[in-house]
């Protein structure tokens, strides 16, 4: 007996141990840990674009589609390549086989755009460089709308860079991206009276245009009004750029492009992106997180950052409205759950003790806490997250633990009152009740 005492307190100090670790460190890991909202799926498919501005659907396929769709058949790994070509752009879908490991995708996208990279000087000229497009998987959890009253789009523009670059300061971000953009273009109106008293041909403005900037212009000429639309360049600084320009053919003359035309800046019409806030022109500043981090400390950042630059940097008329923010949903579901369990260990407690005693329920309801806080070091122990699966199922373990407790809480309680010795009673319901109790538990994880 003696010696069973010494093993009996040594392994309660063992097991007082544990219990500490478990619920010490269970606390830091659900502070440290990774927080979603959703659990991160990897999407296996990927997008090659390529403009050609100018062409055909059939120029397209011929000589930009065709030319990239060979050398990224050549891949391995693949499960199946699609294509469409039509006028000025081809894109390419490519999807891996779903037996390449998660690890591994990042790599068959590296394999991927050196492919795309092998054949860009077989391409067109005036095609663009591809573009490989793989990050499906990311999650733009914080969605800020951006107004600017009184100021242009070109100031906008400007100040929506200026918070991408302080946010792209913050650990753990991503990527930014700005929505709503209205790309700048030249609009050059011929004065046809003038090109005719000067004898300037519409071809030799082409032709000026496409000598200096090497740039396919958007819109279109239209002979009845000679209305010219041209999308700005780096190499073009102002718009006294443009008009400065000697005409081909008049080069004696000295004649410049603003002798026979109007110049001005607008915005590329139609407008294919744009987005509104309460009726108000806006742009939309939408941030990611990296992969494994916490968004709610992440979005802790942002605000702060933000809060610093509306009050420092950003001038009156600037204002950013919150219109969608992850990290507060998941808070909230963290609040729920963590709610949910304190009610569900303060009633498992409350009805047990009026069942099977104050001792019955103290024990269960502590085995409840210190199980579902010490699941929060092992998650954490194998890189897991917090999220909307993984609390669905502390949820449903909640109810295997109280029931497996209860099974054995009950089965001790009944030999102790058929006179058995403690041990004895501490241990023969586990050994009846083992395969059961195991049985049911596995049946409710496949579950």
């Amino acid at each position: 007996m003696k010696d069973w005492g010494n093993w009996a307190l040594n392994n309660r100090k063992l097991m007082y141990f544990i219990i500490l670790v478990m619920v010490v460190g269970g606390a830091l890991a659900l502070y440290d840990m990774s927080k979603l909202e959703d659990p991160e799926i990897r999407v296996k498919q990927a997008m090659v674009i390529t403009t050609y501005p100018g062409a055909s659907a059939h120029q397209v396929e011929l000589e930009v589609t065709d030319v990239l769709e060979k050398s990224i058949r050549s891949m391995k790994n693949l499960d199946a390549v699609s294509s469409r070509s039509m006028n000025d752009l081809s894109i390419i879908t490519v999807g891996l086989s779903t037996l390449v490991k998660n690890k591994d995708v990042e790599q068959n996208w590296d394999i991927l755009r050196r492919k795309v990279n092998d054949v860009q000087n077989r391409l067109p000229e005036g095609a663009s460089n591809s573009i490989v497009m793989d990050n499906f998987g990311d999650v733009y959890g914080m969605f800020y709308a951006m107004t600017a009253d009184g100021f242009s789009n070109r100031e906008m523009d400007k100040y929506a860079e200026l918070i991408k670059r302080e946010i792209q300061t913050i650990e753990g971000i991503s990527d930014i991206i700005i929505y709503g953009k209205q790309n700048s273009a030249i609009n050059i109106e011929l004065n046809e009276n003038r090109m005719a008293t000067l004898g300037v041909h519409p071809t030799e403005v082409l032709s000026t245009l496409n000598g200096q900037n090497k740039t396919v212009y958007s819109g279109y000429y239209e002979s009845a009004d000679y209305r010219l639309r041209v999308s700005v360049n780096d190499k073009y600084k102002s718009i006294d750029d443009i008009g400065n320009l000697v005409l081909q053919g008049h080069e004696n003359d000295q004649l410049r492009l603003r002798d026979i035309a109007k110049i001005t800046e607008d915005i590329e019409m139609p407008v294919r992106n744009e987005m509104r806030y309460d009726q108000q022109q806006a742009l939309g500043i939408a941030i990611s997180a990296m992969s494994g981090t916490d968004i709610t400390k992440i979005g802790k950042q942002v605000e702060k950052t933000l809060k610093q630059l509306e009050d420092n940097s950003l001038p009156a008329g600037i204002e950013l409205h919150k219109v969608f923010f992850q990290p507060d949903r998941v808070n909230d579901a963290l609040s729920t759950f963590l709610l949910n369990l304190l009610e569900s260990i303060l009633i498992v407690i409350g009805i047990i003790m009026l069942t099977m005693g104050f001792k019955s329920g103290l024990i269960i309801g502590a085995n409840l806490f210190i199980a579902v806080v010490g699941s929060f070091l092992v998650l954490n122990m194998f890189d897991g997250t917090l999220q909307r699966v993984s609390l669905g199922a502390f949820i449903l373990a909640m109810g295997m633990l109280v029931d497996n407790a209860i099974v054995i809480a009950d089965g001790i309680l009944i030999d102790l009152k058929r006179g058995k010795s403690r041990k004895e009673a501490l241990t023969a319901i586990g050994r009846k009740t083992a395969i059961p109790l195991l049985a049911a538990t596995v049946i409710a994880i496949l579950a």
